[in-house]
């Protein structure tokens, strides 16, 4: 629920996965095809996510539900504001993957999300873990998406950043960490992106050969 403040009630956040802001990334998929899957249409879809993947507490999560319901032209805006902050972030883990620089303009971005993200200053226990205990939040996406956010700053300034790749599948697209020995994974998945680029070079091959 609001404050008075205009602010959203806290509550507790669980520390997020290391490729939580990739989940995000991913909520659009087949990015190549001429009509991608899309997983947020909406604003609700959003809240769903964050309660669910996001890890976000049910509490803080009614709150902005709560917020949004009685405000269309904010809650519109809120929707908005997060598909632009999805979209910065698959150009900024696409560059990682590829080994370029970040662009400025979307560091620039990434950093002035931050502003509106809450700050991880003290923890709590929650059934024997240790949670991130946060308050004051701004009744805006990119506060609810804070863990999306952590995340993706945790990933990009650390040692795992060499791992991020993008499936070789030029239709798929999907952004993830690379677990393999190897390192050089290529596909999101062998069972889909792989096995369908295996199938289309032996198909290749069969027809140059004629056979």
């Amino acid at each position: 629920m609001a404050t008075r403040s205009g602010d959203i009630r806290g509550g507790v956040i669980a520390a997020p996965s290391e490729d939580l802001c990739l989940g995000f990334v991913n909520t659009r998929s087949w990015r190549g095809m001429a009509t991608p899957s899309e997983e947020l249409h909406g604003l609700d879809d959003v809240l769903a996510w964050s309660a669910g993947s996001g890890g976000v507490d049910a509490a803080i999560v009614d709150g902005f539900r709560v917020w949004w319901r009685t405000r269309p032209g904010e809650a519109a805006e809120a929707f908005a504001d997060t598909i632009e902050l999805r979209e910065m972030l698959f150009r900024m883990f696409g560059a990682v993957a590829g080994g370029q620089p970040a662009d400025p303009a979307n560091l620039a971005a990434l950093n002035a999300a931050f502003a509106s993200a809450a700050v991880r200053a003290r923890m709590a226990l929650r059934d024997g873990a240790l949670v991130w205990s946060v308050d004051g939040l701004r009744p805006e996406a990119r506060a609810l998406l804070s863990p999306v956010l952590w995340s993706a700053a945790d990933l990009l300034a650390g040692a795992r950043r060499g791992r991020v790749r993008q499936c070789d599948n030029p239709q798929c697209r999907w952004v993830f960490i690379d677990d393999s020995k190897s390192g050089n994974r290529r596909w999101c998945s062998m069972a889909s992106c792989g096995n369908r680029a295996k199938a289309h070079r032996h198909y290749l091959k069969r027809r140059e050969t004629g056979r």
